[in-house]
């Protein structure tokens, strides 16, 4: 799953090297000092889903350290389960049991890890198993936390506070049972703007990964860096949208925006595409896709690198008449072009009405929205009418999101963020 350019994207909210846990300083609540839960919110967590807004508690705790399990209740005292409190922000809640009895602890936090290895080592192909997630979250049970494997290295992603609370034992359990070259940790919890620049990954066991690291998904290689402040260089939840671009490209002239390391491209190229043009702000990106060209056994000049501004390119693609059959675009949730800037919750009309211009005839267009805040509703509407604002009609063929490494609860709308449309223009 932002940046200053577009070829620097981001999935998530740059990492701090984190002290070590955070002990909680007061004792923990009993079952007589559970958090009281409006109604809504109640029946959002019997339905399953893993958060407690701030504003749905009946009171909050005074001086309870961020990730200090609590137990909670509806108004009338009846217990709906135990969560981990968090002091600040919208979420003040994150649930790990439906249970009234429960203690967190290591031996839950291992035996859920454990469980997520086994839900992978089932569900997953063997040419995808050095490119994977681990651990997704709430969809594993472990709040605010998600691991990666990249090759021999493992990456670690802290979205919340109350991860302080159990990284340490977490950090040894994957060092059990993954016995991993290394292991990283990006932290995502601040949210990420268009200004600022993120440290990178903080090295928190194990040896140095190499910012060339060698990792493979279904016969291709890419090079990636584990210590990378945004993204190691390939973005593991959009496996099936790059399976999808593969299947469609035969014969095809491809044009893929927001192009990034280019795995997109290279999977066109894969499929036997007849030409493929990658569109990136970022001249770095297209460096390393022909490097991952190479890696793959392809010629380093399969995709024709065209840098800068994509609104600028795709105007000047319509003024040379040029037409493509397939135009993949994944653009970054905001991004900033020499003092422009794009936002993926308002400018999806436009930029639909600008790939409509370059459009051959029965085209067909993948459009890939990671923008956890845009309502799906929403971002339909604004393909539709991007489409006929220049002056073509879309029409959606399919659709798919994350893959079984990324599981989601069914309650949780918040986790199914990634939406990617295949849209057949006339």
């Amino acid at each position: 799953m932002a940046s200053s350019s577009p070829g620097n994207k981001s999935r998530a909210r740059g990492p701090k090297r984190d002290s070590g846990p955070q002990k909680p300083t007061v004792r923990r609540p009993g079952k007589d000092r559970a958090l009281k839960l409006a109604l809504p919110a109640v029946r959002s967590v019997e339905s399953g889903h893993p958060w407690v807004f701030r504003d749905s508690l009946r009171r909050s705790l005074d001086g309870v350290a961020s990730g200090t399990p609590v137990p909670v209740s509806d108004e009338d005292g009846r217990p709906v389960g135990w969560g981990l409190y968090e002091p600040d922000g919208a979420v003040a809640v994150r649930m790990v049991s439906a249970q009234a009895d429960f203690t967190w602890g290591p031996d839950v936090l291992e035996e859920r890890i454990t469980a997520a290895l086994a839900h992978r080592e089932v569900t997953l192909e063997d040419s995808i198993r050095g490119a994977c997630r681990l651990v997704h979250a709430e969809g594993d049970g472990i709040p605010g936390v998600a691991v990666d494997q990249l090759g021999e290295f493992v990456l670690v992603y802290k979205y919340a506070r109350c991860v302080d609370a159990y990284l340490e034992p977490l950090i040894e359990i994957l060092n059990s049972k993954l016995s991993p070259a290394g292991i990283y940790l990006q932290d995502r919890v601040k949210p990420v703007t268009p200004e600022e620049r993120r440290p990178g990954a903080a090295h928190m066991k194990g040896k140095n990964a190499p910012t060339d690291l060698v990792i493979e998904e279904d016969g291709l290689k890419y090079l990636v860096d584990p210590s990378a402040p945004v993204s190691p260089g390939l973005f593991l939840d959009l496996r099936e949208g790059r399976r999808w671009v593969q299947k469609l490209a035969k014969g095809r002239r491809v044009l893929n925006l927001f192009s990034f390391t280019g795995s997109l491209g290279m999977r066109a190229v894969q499929g036997g595409a007849d030409a493929v043009v990658n569109v990136d702000a970022a001249a770095r990106s297209h460096t390393r896709c022909r490097q991952n060209l190479e890696a793959s056994g392809f010629d380093g000049q399969a995709c024709k690198p065209l840098t800068g501004d994509v609104f600028k390119h795709l105007e000047k693609l319509r003024q040379r008449e040029e037409q493509f059959d397939l135009i993949v675009v994944d653009p970054p949730p905001f991004s900033r072009v020499k003092g422009k800037v794009f936002s993926a919750l308002k400018d999806w009309r436009s930029l639909m009405e600008a790939i409509a211009g370059v459009c051959a005839p029965g085209a067909d267009v993948l459009a890939i929205s990671n923008a956890s805040r845009l309502p799906d509703d929403e971002f339909m509407s604004a393909l539709g009418g991007g489409a006929l604002a220049g002056g073509r009609t879309a029409r959606l063929l399919g659709e798919c999101g994350l893959p079984p490494d990324f599981p989601v609860p069914p309650a949780f709308a918040e986790g199914r963020y990634l939406k990617v449309k295949r849209l057949g223009i006339i």
